[in-house]
């Protein structure tokens, strides 16, 4: 088993259903701070909401433990990072993957996945979509340390995700 490092990485992205209007801002702040690619996949559920998919940065990412090449990986400071010189698009990591935020579609010929923005939360700021959002639903708070044993809520995400490769 891999050696866990210690979690630098103590605040997330949270959606809040209520106010998320389904603008889509949030991905196309993305798609343009990351050169033209998407690390943020927005899923369609029900046909009745899109909702933007975030990578949690698991302290045991399934997904890097599942990566034939080891293209996916956690860093020092916490973040599950992608190497995209090594990623051979076996969709592997997206079927390991128990929240379902690695979509199978490939662009570039790589599994697109968030990255938190990693550029940006180390110098201090939030993740992209977080301040492109005008709703509000998108925040980057604080996790809260837990005194027992780890829940894990969530589950995989039900959804289909709206750009499809022809």
């Amino acid at each position: 088993m891999p050696e866990v490092l210690p979690r630098v990485v103590t605040r997330r992205i949270v959606l809040d259903l209520d106010r998320c209007t389904g603008c889509r801002a949030c991905g196309a702040a993305c798609h343009v701070g990351h050169h033209d690619q998407t690390n943020l996949v927005p899923g369609v559920v029900a046909d009745v909401a899109i909702l933007p998919i975030h990578c949690r940065h698991c302290e045991r990412p399934a997904c890097a433990a599942a990566c034939p090449t080891g293209a996916l990986y956690r860093d020092a400071s916490g973040f599950v990072r992608r190497s995209e010189l090594l990623c051979i698009g076996c969709h592997t990591c997206s079927i390991a993957c128990p929240f379902g935020v690695i979509p199978d579609e490939l662009k570039r010929h790589v599994a697109p996945k968030c990255d938190l923005c990693v550029d940006r939360v180390v110098a201090g700021g939030i993740p992209r979509c977080v301040a492109s959002c005008s709703s509000g639903a998108l925040s980057f708070v604080e996790l809260e340390p837990s005194a027992g044993a780890p829940e894990y809520v969530g589950g995989r995400i039900q959804s289909r995700a709206i750009v499809r490769r022809a």
